[in-house]
């Protein structure tokens, strides 16, 4: 009786594994974006790889801000940072998130929460491009949340956005 406990029970393990496997599709464009690190769902060994119809398909935010790079007040979309955190079943304390030229920024995850924080795929209605700190943009709601206007925040905007890895 015990063996067959034991073989129900690494059956729906195996179940789990599999389910949680079949939830991240593999990329079938360009990938944009790698998480690896502290994560639970994956779809390569160690790592979630998305292309921009996988970032698509997850639910979509916009707000309106000011950056400190922009002039002007424009309309960014993108999927919750907190969102696209708990697809890939991240736990841990930290992101170090990479840009295409290899800057790197280590944001605590706790000052995270209960702020809507995007990566943005799109600025006022159209894709972001690289030239335009596209084709992802970690950004904060500046204008809707004036504390997070801060240069600790400002490090943490990190545009041209290539992986995030959770520690």
């Amino acid at each position: 009786m015990r063996s067959v406990l034991h073989f129900l029970a690494f059956l729906s393990t195996l179940v789990v594994s599999i389910e949680a496997i079949a939830d991240l599709p593999s990329p079938s464009e360009p990938v944009l974006l790698t998480i690896s690190g502290n994560i639970a769902n994956t779809n390569d060994e160690g790592a979630a790889h998305f292309d921009r119809p996988m970032l698509d398909a997850l639910p979509q935010h916009q707000f309106a801000t000011t950056t400190p790079w922009t002039k002007e007040v424009s309309r960014y979309e993108g999927v919750l940072l907190s969102d696209l955190l708990e697809y890939v079943k991240a736990s841990g304390q930290h992101m170090t998130a990479v840009a295409l030229n290899d800057y790197r920024v280590k944001i605590d995850l706790s000052e995270l929460t209960g702020y809507p924080i995007i990566l943005a795929m799109r600025k006022d209605g159209k894709p972001m491009r690289v030239r335009d700190k596209g084709p992802l943009w970690i950004l904060y709601p500046m204008s809707d949340y004036p504390e997070l206007d801060r240069a600790n925040h400002h490090a943490s905007m990190v545009w041209q956005l290539r992986s995030l890895h959770i520690e």
